[in-house]
């Protein structure tokens, strides 16, 4: 499982750079390239955890770490 996440992000930052160089070849400002790398890396990153199930994993550990609390009545 572990080296199927690992192709998966050498793949994805494999398609950002060629993103990269095609924006800039097509004449877009090298700024306005590197404003753009931060959100497609968190893309990037949210299709790697979807597609691992990190996110199920982090839910279980979060909700059996937190005690459950009994409400106290108002008024």
């Amino acid at each position: 499982m572990k080296n199927n996440r690992m192709i998966v992000t050498v793949v994805a930052l494999l398609a950002i750079c060629a993103f990269s160089v095609v924006m800039v070849v097509a004449g877009q400002p090298v700024a306005a390239v590197t404003a753009l790398i931060p959100s497609v890396a968190l893309g990037v990153q949210q299709i790697v955890q979807a597609g691992t199930g990190g996110a199920e994993s982090r839910r279980e550990r979060t909700a059996a770490q937190v005690p459950d609390r009994e409400e106290e009545p108002r008024g």
